[in-house]
């Protein structure tokens, strides 16, 4: 048995001897320089692929197996350059190699620059057809893992550093005019082991540029302890410190730094990955969680996000933005944020969210499906004034406030409004709710807006709120799946009190009343000019009580037709209101064209009646208003002649929509022509029969006769 061990050990010695030598004389005896045509000419016959060495080759072989490499062009032939190397060296040590470990001394790559390039046609120099087809005809295999290769067993690295100094990539797009360049990449690592954490750092300047305008640079430095278990495929980032200053066009030219702390662990054997104490800063912007994500291929994600409280307007103004302008500057300066991250198999989402925004608090969760964008959204409000949050109102010009004049309407734009391409992609379900929401001075309660939108089908189910002691529930469908786009929208107006409503939106106490409103109104198209067109429906309008402030509208109008008629009144005001009941009245919607025949009201002791069109397309209207003057319906405010009872008198409203108010409507005269000519005729027949003496007799007869042809009547 010793003398086969002595056997075996004078063989390993012998081969030892003879692998040493064999290096010694390679080193001696050949230059790989000698071979650099046969390797550039097989570089293309096998790679399709022009290989350029300028610069000495070198290897060693014992106990180093080391190869150097100088000044190296790449590229396809007929294709701009595609990468340059300046220099690289890297060496093995032999006899841990062939004991199944990778034990290197100082890795070494300078000036590697890579240049890629897309030209208009799609084209690009990276990737050539045909090249690189040329094979031996064998059947290509997927290569096995190293520790496939070594029956399960990972390689061991030992690498003394790692250096890459001076790199610079390019990626520009002629397509799109755009142009990215990474500079001046530095990578340096110390000593690299498995099973072990070892320091390294990086860093390179970024710039980006548009049509040959520089857009954005970004300075980034990134420092951390790595961890590779190659043989369990575990690896870690422990205390990743990352800083990057971004300036550019998007930030109006200062610089933003954005700075990431985190530690990161992987296991590929268990599918898992965490980030584990991140902290994110970005101006006065500050983040921080733990995010885990389990099972790469439908990922669940698991976690909590938490973003302090910042001010928005001042991150705007470190962003270069400008701040956004608010009827109270006092807002938008208290806004937080917090989640618990969870969900489905491939869900990013965010439960139990709280979001503060001044004095206002938010919860609810959100839901987005990773493999097609969906989007599931809910939140849930308190007390929000969105007034605070208006832009302050905006000055209105002297001389466009003082002339009364109106602009004359110009036709519907035929550009489209409805963006149909978004819809049709959107794909999300979104239920928003508040207490109470005060805006344009209205306060509206129990507010809810329940939207879905899912193969271009959109459907607004609820635009629902309680106001001023009624409700509004409302709902609208916008179907692009179909050209023209089809819009339906359904209004239920119930029980407001208009009274309220008006002094709240505009300080006027002169109307009290419960409104009541119905309407199911359809249109097609894209544009405000085809919507217009296409209006089809009907609506209903009721108000079956309420009052007039301050005018008692009988009295005015019955004294206004004694006066001009001269007839005797006797009136005796009684208040300054008007009460009004059985307010109703129906509208049809044909192509735009608004018609009314049964507009119907009760003021006092006069009704009101109406009946016309309104034609939008056209811009234009005829309707007619007719006053009657009726029994009392309430109480007497007016005496009138009896001559007046029962006699309706029109207005007739016809003309443009910017036809001056004056001229658009105005009385029908005829019907005054003829009250007087009645009132003249009884006055010239009674004087007629008191001079005649009775009323009989052939003179009687003849001034009967005379009036008529007088009066035509």
């Amino acid at each position: 048995m010793k003398t086969l061990l002595k056997i075996f050990g004078g063989l390993v010695a012998l081969l030892l001897i003879v692998v040493v030598a064999g290096g010694v004389l390679l080193g001696m005896f050949f230059d790989p320089n000698e071979y650099k045509p046969e390797i550039q000419k097989m570089a293309l016959e096998e790679g399709g692929i022009q290989l350029e060495i300028n610069g000495d080759l070198g290897w060693s072989v014992f106990p180093w197996l080391g190869i150097e490499i100088n000044q190296i062009k790449v590229n396809y032939p007929g294709k701009p350059q595609l990468a340059e190397l300046n220099q690289a060296q890297v060496s093995v040590e032999l006899p841990a190699l062939l004991s199944g470990n990778v034990k290197m001394s100082s890795v070494l790559l300078d000036g590697l620059t890579l240049n890629l390039e897309k030209s208009q046609d799609g084209s690009t120099n990276w990737a050539v057809s045909g090249a690189g087809k040329k094979s031996s005809g064998k059947i290509e295999h997927d290569t096995p893992s190293t520790a496939e290769a070594s029956g399960g067993a990972a390689i061991a690295l030992d690498i003394e550093s790692i250096a890459i100094t001076n790199g610079n990539i390019s990626y520009s797009d002629a397509g799109t005019g755009s142009k990215v360049l990474l500079k001046n990449f530095t990578m340096t690592s110390g000593k690299v082991t498995t099973g072990e954490l070892f320091p390294a750092e990086l860093s390179f300047q970024a710039e980006q540029y548009l049509t040959e305008q520089l857009q954005m640079t970004v300075d980034a430095a990134l420092s951390a302890e790595l961890f590779l278990d190659l043989e369990n495929q575990q690896y870690q980032i422990k205390g990743l410190e990352s800083t990057l200053g971004l300036t550019g066009v998007p930030f109006n030219g200062k610089t933003v730094e954005v700075k990431l702390n985190t530690d990161i662990e992987s296991d590929l054997n268990t599918e898992t990955a965490s980030l584990k104490g991140m902290s994110l800063n970005a101006a006065n912007l500050a983040a921080s969680g733990d995010v885990s994500v389990s099972s790469f291929s439908k990922p669940v994600i698991t976690g909590n996000l938490k973003v302090s409280q910042f001010s928005l307007q001042e991150l705007l103004v470190a962003l270069g933005q400008p701040a956004i302008e608010t009827t109270d500057s006092n807002v938008l300066k208290a806004i937080s944020f917090d989640a618990e991250l969870g969900g489905a198999p491939n869900t990013l989402g965010l439960n139990k969210m709280n979001l503060t925004l001044d004095d206002t608090q938010f919860n609810g969760n959100f839901a987005m499906n990773l493999a097609n964008g969906s989007i599931a959204f809910n939140l849930q409000g308190d007390k929000l004034n969105a007034d605070r949050y208006l832009p302050p109102a905006a000055e209105q010009p002297a001389d466009t406030a003082s002339s009364g004049s109106s602009a004359k309407p110009t036709g519907y734009s035929k550009e489209p409004v409805i963006p149909v391409e978004m819809l049709k992609g959107l794909e999300m379900d979104v239920d928003l709710g508040l207490t109470t929401l005060l805006i344009n001075g209205l306060t509206l309660s129990n507010l809810e807006l329940a939207t879905s939108a899912h193969g271009g089908l959109v459907n607004m189910s609820k635009i629902n709120a309680d106001m001023y002691s009624g409700k509004l529930r409302n709902s609208v469908v916008v179907d692009v799946r179909k050209s023209p786009t089809k819009l339906t929208v359904k209004k239920n107006i119930s029980g407001i009190q208009i009274g309220d409503l008006l002094q709240d939106m505009a300080d006027v106490d002169r109307l009290t009343g419960t409104f009541n409103t119905q309407s199911n109104i359809t249109a097609r198209g894209e544009s405000v000019h085809a919507i217009i067109n296409s209006l089809n429906g009907n609506a209903k309008v009721t108000m079956p009580n309420g009052e007039i402030k301050g005018i008692d509208i009988a009295q005015t109008i019955c004294q206004g037709f004694n006066n001009v008629a001269s007839l005797t009144s006797t009136a005796d005001q009684v208040d300054r209101s008007t009460p009004f009941a059985d307010l109703s009245s129906n509208f049809k919607f044909t192509n735009g064209v608004v018609s009314n025949q049964d507009l119907l009201t009760k003021l006092d002791a006069i009704s009101l009646r109406g009946k016309g069109k309104v034609s939008l397309p056209a811009q234009n209207l005829d309707y007619r208003l007719g006053l009657t003057i009726e029994e009392n319906l309430f109480k007497k405010t007016c005496a009138v002649n009896n001559n007046l009872e029962g006699v309706e008198w029109p207005v007739n409203c016809k003309g443009s929509f910017d036809t001056e108010p004056a001229k658009l409507c105005r009385p029908d005269a005829s019907v005054l022509k003829e009250l007087i000519k009645q009132k003249a005729k009884k006055k010239i027949e009674g004087a007629l029969m008191e001079k005649l003496g009775g009323d009989s007799g052939s003179k009687t007869e003849g001034a009967k006769k005379l009036l008529k042809r007088l009066f035509g009547n």
